[in-house]
């Protein structure tokens, strides 16, 4: 996720700062930016570039500079709006798949602020089924039923959920309370139904990459990846494989986490790593040392992955494990 943020006052200013010292620690959050007064200059030169927008400012400022740019709810970016006390953080555009809506919870309590959230779904505790979509990282087809499932879900009617048993992590208590689950494994994607009106999620092709020392113990990968999974707020289950350097194909503590996950290990040749060139990838000087490429978990799981894959997990270091997660 690339974040901008536009200030316009010294106290927005202060805000931003704040802001962007702990959101750089975020190892999901690949860049922040930070913009300071010009709002309509600023707007045009990010509203197309990254993934969410803090705006600290009146929210009509706000409203004002986005308008010309603002298209569709699943393709606009996440904007929040939050004013110069910080007393509020409001979800202004693309709650669902944008994410405004967790990033206002985040984003608030980054700032000991209250969250404003006024979705239909979400006031009524219900899960519309773009945030299902944007939660699990599935993509969404037949995007203009997308309002028949989440009115019907707001209306408190049961909504048909049928998906494959593999994808049981999504069902929760809270889910059950809005969906009429059913499981079938002769299918491979999820589908939600209501009146005629149809919306499939399939899945999007997650990747984790592992990077560790020579001999690392397997409680430590193990260690890695859950904590890598918990920052993403995914169980395991939906990584669909993991991949690592051939340089490390024969870790132990990486081939018995395989075995515990029951995932696949797909190994990948150093030297197509130290061909790569993904500007999203970062440098160690000591992976440059002592294999001759910039690192390992990165480059790794974007290889695995499709070539549009792109890090939605950093290099983040574990106790001598490294981890990075691509999606397609």
């Amino acid at each position: 996720m690339n974040i901008s943020i536009i200030s316009v006052t010294g106290q927005g200013k202060e805000i931003s700062d704040k802001l962007y010292e702990e959101l750089s620690q975020n190892p999901t959050i690949m860049s922040v930016n930070q913009y300071h007064k010009e709002v309509f200059k600023s707007i045009d030169e990010c509203f197309d570039k990254c993934d969410c927008i803090i705006g600290i400012m009146a929210s009509g400022i706000m409203i004002r500079a986005m308008a010309s740019h603002v298209e569709s709810k699943l393709s606009d970016p996440a904007v929040l709006l939050v004013d110069d006390n910080a007393n509020f953080v409001i979800s202004l555009l693309s709650g669902h798949m944008g994410g405004a809506n967790d990033l206002t919870a985040y984003i608030s309590s980054i700032l000991n602020a209250t969250p404003v959230i006024t979705t239909s779904t979400d006031v009524n505790n219900k899960i519309g089924i773009d945030s299902i979509a944007k939660r699990y990282y599935f993509n969404l087809e037949n995007p203009k039923n997308i309002k028949f499932i989440n009115k019907a879900l707001v209306n408190s009617r049961m909504v048909n959920l049928t998906l494959p048993e593999s994808f049981d992590y999504i069902i929760t208590d809270e889910l059950k309370e809005s969906y009429d689950i059913k499981l079938n494994n002769e299918i491979d994607s999820i589908t939600a139904e209501i009146d005629g009106h149809e919306v499939i999620l399939t899945p999007k092709k997650i990747v984790m990459g592992i990077g560790a020392r020579r001999d690392i113990s397997t409680q430590k990968v193990y260690d890695a990846i859950i904590q890598a999974c918990d920052i993403l707020n995914i169980p395991s289950k939906r990584i669909d494989f993991f991949a690592t350097a051939d340089v490390k194909s024969n870790e132990k503590g990486i081939l018995n986490n395989m075995t515990r996950f029951d995932k696949k290990l797909v190994i990948v040749n150093m030297d197509e790593i130290k061909n790569f060139d993904n500007n999203e990838c970062s440098h160690s000087d000591f992976v440059m040392k002592q294999f001759g490429v910039k690192g390992v978990c990165e480059p790794a799981c974007l290889i695995a992955n499709d070539d549009n894959s792109h890090l939605i997990f950093r290099k983040t270091a574990y106790n001598g494990v490294t981890i990075a997660v691509s999606s397609n």
